[in-house]
C-alpha cells in the first residue's frame, strides 16, 4: 500500500501475461494509457510504415545465369592454363577413337573402291584373252575319293603381257565363309590394301608349284577375318587372266610364327597347291594362320608350267620352256627383297627358291616400311589438317554468331566427317603396316 491506496493485482493468470519489454521512458512523467498500449499491441496491431523494401511475402526473382556467349573471359591464369590442356587431351582423345574408326572401317571403303575398280580391269583381261569364265564353283562329295594331283606333262599357257605390282591377276572364291574378291599382283603395304594379294615370288594360281595368296584380317576390307573358319573339304576357287578357272580343295591348317617362311615353298614341284596366309589371333600380329590346299583336277582348267613375270617383259620363246635368259634368284637376294612382311596380314615368304622354280629376277619391293616412310604423305597430312581445323573454327563462329551451339553440330559435322576421312587416310600412309 501506497500513500493509502491499495495496490493493484492484475487479475489474468501468469501464462496469459504479456511481458513486454522495459522502455526508459524519456522523461519522468508516468506511463499513459496511451504508450501501455502502444507497449503492449501486437504486430499487427502496429501502425503502418511505408518503406523501398518489397513485402516480405512477394517471392524473390530467380536468378539468371548469363548465357556462354555473355560470359566474360576467363583470367588467363594457372586455372585457364590447366583447363586448356585438359580441353587439347579430351579433343585429342576423341581423335585418336575415331582414327581408331578408320582403321577399323574407314580402310574397308578405301578397299571396296580399289575392288570395283580391279572388277572393271578384270572384266577387260579376260575380254583380251578371249575365255569365257564362270564362278560357279562345284562342291565336292565326300564320298567321291579325291582325284590325283599330280601333272606328269603340264599345259603351256598364254604368257601375258607385262604386269605391274598391285594390278588385278585373278578372282577368288571361297564360298564357305562367303567371300569374293580380286587378287592384286604383289603383297606390299600398297597392294594388300586394294585387296589380297599373290606372293610374286611363288607360281600363279593354276600352274605347278604352292601358289601363295595373303590379305589382311582386321582392316581393309577384312578379307581374310573368317579363314579359321576353313575345314577340309572346302572349296577355293580362282579365275586367273589367263582364263583358267581352277578349284582347290582344303586340306588343312595350321599356325606358324612371322618368320617361318618355309610354308610357302614347293613341297612338291610337280603338284598344284594353294596356301592362303593371314595373321592371327584377330588384331594382332604376332604369328600366321595357313590354309593348305590342293587343286582338283576333274573341276580345273589344265595345269600350266610355273612362271613369275611381275613387272618384267614376258620371257623369250627361243629359251626352254619359255624361260627368260635372267640370272637365277639367289637366297640373299630373295632374303633381301622380302625379309619383312606387313604384319597385320602379310604373310611368310620363302627364303629358298627350288630348282625347278622359273629364273626370274626377284621383286624389287622390300616390305618393310616402317614409320614414316612414306615422305610424300607429308604435305597432304598437313593441308588436310589445316582444312580440318578450319572446319571446326567455322562452325564454333557460326554459331556464337547466331547464339546457338547446336547450330555448331548440325552444319559442321558432314564436312568434319568428310574431312577427317581424308585426314585420317593420309595419316595412314606415315604408319608401319603393323598399326
Amino acid at each position: 500500500m501506497r500513500h493509502g491506496h491499495a495496490s493493484e493485482v492484475d487479475p489474468r493468470p501468469p501464462s496469459a501475461m504479456t511481458f513486454v519489454p522495459l522502455v526508459t521512458p524519456l522523461s519522468s512523467r508516468p506511463v499513459s494509457d496511451d504508450d501501455r498500449y502502444r507497449t503492449e499491441a501486437t504486430p499487427s496491431q502496429w501502425p503502418v510504415v511505408e518503406t523501398n523494401s518489397p513485402p516480405r511475402d512477394t517471392p524473390r526473382p530467380a536468378r539468371v545465369r548469363p548465357s556462354r556467349w555473355d560470359r566474360p573471359p576467363d583470367p588467363h591464369d594457372w586455372r585457364w592454363a590447366i583447363g586448356q590442356l585438359g580441353r587439347a587431351l579430351i579433343t585429342t582423345g576423341l581423335m585418336m577413337f575415331a582414327f581408331v574408326g578408320y582403321q577399323l572401317w574407314g580402310t574397308g571403303i578405301q578397299e571396296a573402291r580399289s575392288q570395283d575398280q580391279l572388277g572393271k580391269d578384270f572384266t577387260a583381261a579376260i575380254k583380251d584373252v578371249g575365255a569365257t569364265t564362270t564362278s560357279t564353283i562345284a562342291v565336292i562329295d565326300p564320298n567321291v575319293p579325291a582325284p590325283p594331283t599330280t601333272v606328269a606333262g603340264p599345259a603351256d599357257q598364254p604368257f601375258p603381257h607385262t604386269i605391274a605390282e598391285g594390278e588385278v591377276v585373278a578372282a577368288i572364291k571361297i564360298p564357305a565363309i562367303n567371300l569374293t574378291k580380286y587378287v592384286v599382283a604383289g603383297v606390299g603395304i600398297h597392294d594388300l590394301r586394294k585387296g589380297v594379294g599373290h606372293f610374286p615370288n611363288t607360281p600363279f594360281p593354276g600352274q605347278l608349284g604352292n601358289a601363295a595368296i595373303a590379305g589382311h584380317r582386321t582392316t581393309y576390307g577384312q578379307p581374310f577375318y573368317d579363314l579359321n573358319k576353313l575345314k577340309p573339304g572346302d572349296d577355293v576357287g580362282i579365275t586367273t587372266i589367263l582364263g583358267g578357272t581352277y578349284v582347290y580343295v582344303v586340306t588343312g591348317s595350321e599356325e606358324v610364327g612371322k618368320n617361318d617362311y618355309y610354308v610357302i615353298t614347293d613341297s612338291d614341284p610337280n603338284r598344284a597347291t594353294l596356301t592362303l596366309i593371314t595373321c592371327t589371333p584377330v588384331g594382332t600380329s604376332s604369328r600366321r594362320l595357313v590354309i593348305h590346299a590342293t587343286l582338283d583336277l576333274l573341276r580345273s582348267s589344265p595345269v600350266g608350267k610355273a612362271a613369275l613375270f611381275y613387272g618384267q617383259t614376258p620371257p623369250d620363246s627361243s629359251s626352254p620352256d619359255g624361260l627368260s635368259g635372267e640370272p637365277a634368284i639367289t637366297t640373299t637376294t630373295l632374303a633381301a627383297a622380302v625379309s619383312t612382311l606387313p604384319t597385320d596380314s602379310a604373310a611368310p615368304v620363302a627364303t629358298t627358291v627350288p630348282s625347278e622354280t622359273p629364273a626370274f629376277a626377284a621383286p624389287t619391293d622390300a616390305f618393310n616400311q616402317g614409320w614414316f616412310a612414306d615422305s610424300n604423305a607429308y604435305l597432304p597430312v598437313i593441308l588436310w589438317g589445316l582444312v580440318l581445323l578450319g572446319v571446326a573454327i567455322a562452325s564454333y563462329r557460326l554459331a556464337k554468331r547466331q547464339r546457338k551451339l547446336w547450330l555448331a553440330f548440325v552444319v559442321g559435322a558432314v564436312p568434319f566427317l568428310v574431312v577427317s576421312y581424308f585426314f585420317f587416310e593420309n595419316v595412314n600412309r606415315l604408319l608401319p603396316a603393323a598399326i
